[in-house]
């Protein structure tokens, strides 16, 4: 299809459009108008039929006001005789007020007197079943504040709802003391509903609040509802609620669409004049723009589809006249001259951004969201053991062995989520590799490094400062050991030179033993700390893991400093090496013990907390929930300039051979390695705080 046609047809399609949705609004507006006028119309048949319910209730309202304000009544509830029950309580007492139900009770909350009427059975009935729910002692029913102060409103019974009148029975002057209430009430029936037909001139019926028919606008609170059954019927629905405020009954009227049959008319006959008058417009618009425009169109798309074909962008468009249409063929050679230009810087660009990319020694992946690998550079496709030309477009898990793999997607999926910089390390290929992913817009770009030999290093670091602790807790409980060989030794040369007796001899035995299994516990302490075992994490509880290593820390402080535990009891547990957060615990222990040489108080501290985006205040923290351990305590303190180098290796103040100064920067490592970090505050002469944040390890909900 040439440019003509489509000009053509693309104009004409327009018109249609802006015809049908002229109709569409004109037909809203109209039926929106006259649907408005028959809501309007349904509502107020539906409010007179409500006002005519509302004079049926004042007029019950009178009848037991005037009942209950009779000193007949008043004598009758105090002592019941049988001349007001003839005289006033018989048939045709009830028929002639159209009721079904009259009660007498005292003050107590007791029925005095009641009688319930079938009216269209003409004879008397038992007591209907669940009034004594409405009209027990304490129901609001049978309150009354004052000698006027009636209550009236529907009730639901078994047999249906029924509309009461609640009245003190006092004195016919109106005056107290209050001797009990007077009730009075009659169902609402379909004769009812007849009645009410009568006077809004439409059919009205009465439905369970729950019927299959009610709409469910009213039982979410609303009062009124509308429902159009089909073209020429309406029906309106208005909620009635008990004396509780619960729904009890919904009137229905149902009444004929006499409006709508004439806005569809109306509307049909607009529609056919704007039709026509469109038509008209749209068939003289067409005419001109294929007499004056469409033709150099087609020209000069003829010109742009012959460059296109060749892809010489060095060519350019004839350009006739010097109106608009000749203005966009000069922007067209503008634009094909700005091509040309940006092609030839484009080329340039890319070869030097290839050159670039293959010079740099770390490698470089690009990971698209659907866990693609679209670019890599040579040093990045060799961690992966391929070419870079072998692997774009591969899925990562084709790349990836486990558990690599499922660490790379947990930590991408972070990536993308938080929008931070997310570190991690994977084995591949008998390497261990560091892998920083940084969000880009379509995914994640991953700077990849060979870190075997520097986590070779890290570990032995890590070993080196665990025989230096080791050494220097091994000097902090010799003086304990020898507290315990002492009493040992006594004890068994006073044995051997036999001048105990034998009861002295059993007594110095259980000292012997005593300070044996102190010995023994202490002995196992330092088993437990000095233990070789597998680095993998494992999911603990820090907490356990700083009460199993109590008696340690408070041997490694003496007697000097107080150790203060400050431990949540409902701590998250976090994902790490048991052995890594003893030694972490034993070198920060040391360190404060160390800066206290005049005594003080430790405090290890855990608790759980939750880093917002807004909350960051440490360069590498992120977002998340998080295991805090904190160890704080009341030493020397230190300067600002020392505070810079504590993590640094081999960085120490203390004394030569007090230290290799590779504690710190062991800690500092283990925290990384967890996907954490550190945050410390200290001033001189008053003591420094180390917090610690690991990853809490909660369970998915």
């Amino acid at each position: 299809m040439n440019i003509t046609r489509r000009t053509l047809l693309i104009i004409a399609s327009l018109l249609a459009f802006q015809l049908l949705a002229f109709c569409l609004t004109s037909r809203a507006f109209f039926l929106q108008n006259f649907a408005r006028l028959e809501e309007q119309f349904a509502l107020r048949n539906t409010e007179r039929a409500l006002v005519f319910l509302e004079s049926q209730e004042q007029n019950l309202v009178a009848i037991a006001r005037d009942w209950a304000a009779w000193d007949d009544t008043y004598y009758f509830v105090q002592e019941p005789t049988e001349d007001y029950i003839k005289s006033n309580l018989v048939d045709e007492t009830f028929e002639g007020l159209g009721i079904n139900l009259m009660l007498f009770i005292n003050t107590s909350g007791e029925l005095v007197f009641g009688k319930a009427y079938d009216l269209e059975a003409h004879k008397e009935v038992p007591l209907p079943k669940g009034w004594e729910e409405h009209f027990h002692p304490g129901s609001p029913l049978l309150h009354h504040t004052d000698p006027k102060d009636g209550k009236v409103g529907l009730i639901s019974l078994p047999q249906g709802p029924m509309l009461i009148a609640s009245y003190p029975i006092v004195t016919s002057k109106e005056e107290g003391p209050i001797m009990g209430t007077f009730v009075m009430g009659y169902y609402l029936t379909q004769a009812h509903a007849e009645k009410l037909s009568e006077v809004v001139r439409f059919p009205v019926s009465f439905l369970p609040p729950h019927a299959p028919q009610v709409p469910a606008r009213l039982a979410k609170g609303e009062k009124f509802a509308l429902r159009v059954v089909d073209s020429g019927t309406l029906e309106a629905f208005a909620l009635l609620e008990d004396f509780y405020g619960q729904p009890a009954l919904v009137l229905k009227v149902t009444m004929p669409r006499e409006l709508y049959p004439r806005s569809q008319a109306a509307f049909f006959l607009f529609s056919l004049q704007n039709l026509f008058l469109g038509l008209v417009f749209g068939a003289v618009i067409l005419l001109f723009l294929r007499q004056h425009l469409l033709s150099r169109l087609t020209r000069l798309s003829e010109s742009l589809e012959a460059i296109a074909r060749s892809g010489d962008i060095s060519a350019r468009v004839a350009v006739e006249g010097r109106d608009e249409l000749a203005e966009v063929g000069v922007r067209v050679n503008e634009l094909l001259s700005s091509l040309e230009a940006s092609r030839k810087a484009l080329e340039e660009s890319e070869r030097w951004h290839r050159l670039l990319i293959n010079s740099i020694t770390d490698g470089l992946w690009v990971v698209d969201r659907e866990l693609k690998l679209q670019q890599a550079n040579e040093p990045g496709a060799g961690f992966l053991g391929r070419k870079a030309e072998e692997i774009s477009g591969k899925s990562m898990q084709e790349l990836l062995e486990e558990p690599a793999f499922s660490d790379f997607r947990e930590a991408f999926s972070r990536t993308l989520e938080r929008d931070t910089v997310q570190t991690l390390s994977i084995p591949a290929r008998g390497k261990t590799l560091e892998l920083r992913l940084y969000p880009i817009p379509d995914g994640a770009l991953c700077i990849v490094r060979d870190v075997t030999e520097l986590r070779r290093m890290e570990s032995f670091y890590i070993r080196a400062q665990r025989m230096e602790a080791a050494g220097s807790l091994a000097l902090a409980i010799a003086h304990d050991f020898n507290n315990f060989l002492t009493p040992i030794l006594a004890s068994t040369e006073l044995i051997l030179s036999g001048l105990v007796s034998p009861q002295e001899s059993l007594a110095l035995l259980e000292e012997v033993r005593k300070a044996c299994e102190k010995a023994s516990a202490l002995v196992r302490q330092l088993l437990l700390f000095g233990r070789r075992e597998p680095l993998s994490p494992e999911t603990l509880n820090l907490n356990s893991v700083i009460m199993d290593m109590r008696s340690l820390i408070s041997r490694t402080l003496g007697e000097g400093v107080e150790l203060i535990l400050e431990l949540s009891p409902d701590l998250y547990p976090i994902k790490a090496n048991r052995s890594h957060l003893e030694q972490i615990l034993m070198n920060l222990v040391m360190n404060a013990r160390d800066a206290m040489p005049e005594g003080g108080k430790l405090w290890i501290k855990t608790e759980n907390v939750r880093i917002t985006e807004e909350a960051l205040a440490h360069p590498e923290a992120y977002p998340g929930e998080f295991v805090r351990l904190v160890v704080k305590d009341t030493g020397i303190g230190m300067s600002p300039e020392v505070k810079e180098r504590i993590f640094e290796p081999f960085f120490t103040t203390k004394e030569p051979k007090g230290g290799t100064g590779l504690g710190l920067s062991v800690v500092y490592s283990i925290v990384k390695q967890n996907r954490g970090w550190i945050e410390v505050e200290s001033k001189l002469g008053e003591g420094t705080s180390f917090s610690l944040y690991f990853p809490a390890a909660k369970p998915e909900a």
